[in-house]
């Protein structure tokens, strides 16, 4: 039977892409075995509550091979029809390309770009031993599986996540490696000299080899995997791509393109299929129902077990409300005295740590420079309790080791590190706000002011470059209330990412009287005036006040801008609202490309548009006149 399930799967897979006459056919083929394996007898996953909490997670790494996850859904009875399938790449249908995630649809993850979803699936695997900790073995206890190919392995992002899961010891996520050795452009062995087996148990992980198209071999590498608990287990899983498909199997061209109408044909010869390529036979959808049947009573007995517990144990049931809460609701208090805003910041989430249990995170080994720590002990594999995590200088690993914990369920992760290095964690960044994830990036040191380190660490462009990224929220607090405002709105579950971008130098304290609705809008008047208006965000805002006091003749309105890329989409209305007359200014430590863009026509700005040097910041501020004086002296020439 399973022979006749795989052929089942390979058809489907191989139909979808032709109906599309685009896509992957490669990788479904050669892994129908293994997929198949992986849901008839260890995936729990219930069809019928597929985003419930303590389900396996199953990341399909190589997310172009996605006709395979489709066509092991609509068998195993999830919301995915026929018509489903044939409508693959099509507008509007539940079966995209990529499918980044849907949980209703029991997508957990798949990945575009490679290297992401190996690494994502590290956080899914730390979220589930901090939340077992947390809430019990018997509310949380489950596998992270990932199926993962050459191309995710070569990417530099799934070494350094790799490293961090043996290093914590996450024994419950099990991989299975692809291990075709084609890539687009021909055999990787053109590309690579790697032996992947040696490369992962040199950093602690459990590894096997098996043959990926022989059901036994598969079945007991999972079970021995399963039997690792200390070790990450990654199976080397020897397969032909495009299996079957008799003259482009073991050949990149079956890799990115459809079978083509007579490869078709000859690939259903070959495996002795006849009849509609979508209309399979009952016995097929059978061979999984009985596994979905004990999975979907296994979650009516967790859910009988989740009940008592929330009942009867007051300890499970704050800390379950606590964590399921999607809002900070804790009064915080402004340290009235200059401070540099990462100080300030590290005392809001120290406040916030000891309120909630659902943020973890840490540092990419800058924890004594960016300062945020959110509880008093370390994650580890002795102490999966523990919420700080330490990734090591990994900052690429970090960004989607955050949204896996995101991703999980109720977590929020975050990542710290200098605003220069974001450049590293872009691609995570892009992917969380892709999924509309409240994964938070907490960047410091965020401008030229950071000084004698020089130009390789001063961002200049970095602020334009994140606020370009559709869906993320790129917040700049002043040293004010403002830092409190940014992190209680970080870290409330709003359905998008957030980067909060702080000072390395102190700013004096500013006491506005400005309302958090106001804040989230993006921007607000935060000293009124009637003949020229000053926008400013961050430390700027402090030099805004500055010139303000330098120009006392003229009326100066100040607009801080604490996240300006709110502004894009606003009605005009709101913007002309801001604004006391047709002089309208800027002020940044960055390049001022794109302000035009959010609050429109604009008299001058006054920004970094080059790279900076190294020296202190004194020096800084007259090299780069950055002083009341000298842009006041600027804004005078247009009050004649």
């Amino acid at each position: 039977m399973f022979n006749k399930v795989t052929k089942s799967v390979r058809i489907l897979s191989a139909a979808g892409v032709e109906e599309a006459n685009s896509g992957h056919p490669g990788m479904p083929l050669g892994m129908a075995d293994v997929g198949t394996v992986l849901y008839k007898k260890f995936l729990k996953v219930s069809n019928e509550n597929p985003s419930w909490i303590n389900r396996d997670r199953f990341i399909l790494s190589p997310g172009h091979g996605s006709m395979l996850l489709y066509s092991l859904l609509h068998l195993n009875g999830f919301n995915i029809s026929a018509e489903d399938l044939k409508k693959f790449r099509q507008y509007k249908s539940k079966t995209p390309g990529h499918p980044e995630l849907d949980s209703s649809l029991g997508i957990d993850m798949t990945t575009g770009p490679l290297g992401q979803g190996f690494s994502t699936g590290v956080g899914f695997a730390v979220a589930e031993r901090y939340l077992s900790n947390l809430l019990g073995e018997d509310i949380i206890n489950h596998y992270t599986y990932g199926i993962v190919s050459d191309g995710d392995l070569m990417e530099g992002v799934s070494f350094e996540a790799a490293e961090l899961a043996a290093v914590w010891k996450l024994g419950k996520l099990i991989y299975i490696f692809d291990d075709n050795n084609i890539s687009i452009d021909g055999r990787v062995t053109n590309v690579s000299l790697t032996d992947q087996k040696k490369k992962f148990e040199s950093i602690g992980w459990h590894v096997l080899q098996i043959d990926a198209h022989d059901e036994n071999q598969i079945s007991q590498a999972l079970v021995d995997a399963k039997n690792v608990v200390n070790q990450p287990s990654i199976i080397m899983a020897k397969s032909i791509i495009g299996k079957f498909a008799p003259n482009k199997q073991d050949t990149s061209g079956v890799h990115g393109s459809p079978l083509g109408s007579d490869e078709m044909e000859e690939f259903k010869n070959n495996i002795d299929w006849a009849g509609d390529v979508f209309d399979h036979d009952k016995e097929i959808y059978d061979y999984f129902e009985e596994k979905r049947k004990k999975d979907n009573n296994t979650f009516s007995e967790w859910t009988n077990t989740f009940n008592k517990k929330y009942e009867m144990d007051n300890d499970f049931k704050k800390n379950w409300d606590l964590l399921v809460s999607n809002e900070i609701s804790i009064d915080l208090k402004s340290d009235k005295k200059a401070l540099a805003t990462r100080i300030a910041g590290s005392n809001v989430l120290k406040n916030i740590g000891e309120a909630t249990n659902s943020i973890i995170g840490g540092s990419a080994d800058l924890t004594a420079s960016t300062k945020q720590i959110v509880g008093d002990s370390k994650f580890s594999n002795d102490n999966y309790g523990g919420r700080n995590l330490e990734y090591g200088i990994r900052e690429h690993a970090m960004g989607a080791v955050v949204n896996g914990i995101t991703l999980h369920s109720h977590l929020v992760g975050y990542g710290s590190t200098f605003l220069v290095f974001s450049d590293y964690m872009r691609p995570s960044i892009r992917l969380a706000s892709l999924m509309e994830t409240d994964s938070v990036f907490i960047f410091t040191h965020d401008s030229i002011y950071l000084g004698e380190d020089g130009p390789t660490h001063q961002p200049i462009e970095h602020l334009m470059a994140l606020r370009l990224i559709p869906n993320l929220d790129v917040i700049r607090p002043s040293n004010s209330v403002e830092v409190e405002y940014a992190y209680k709105y970080a870290f409330s579950k709003s359905g998008n990412p957030k980067a909060i971008v702080l000072t390395r130098q102190n700013l004096e304290f500013l006491d506005l009287e400005n309302k958090y609705e106001e804040f989230v809008k993006g921007a607000y008047i935060a000293s009124d005036g009637s003949e020229i208006t000053i926008f400013a965000s961050g430390s700027e805002l402090e030099l805004a006040f500055s010139i303000k006091e330098y120009l006392k003749e003229t009326s100066v309105r100040i607009v801080s801008t604490p996240i300006l890329n709110k502004l894009e989409n606003v009605p005009s209305k709101m913007i002309d609202e801001l604004k006391a007359s047709s002089l309208n200014f800027t002020i940044e430590l960055g390049r001022s490309i794109g302000w035009k863009n959010y609050i429109g026509s604009i008299t001058k700005s006054f920004s970094i548009d080059e790279f900076g040097i190294s020296a202190p910041i004194k020096d800084l501020k007259e090299e780069y006149k950055f002083t009341a004086k000298n842009i006041g002296d600027e804004i005078k020439k247009y009050l004649d």
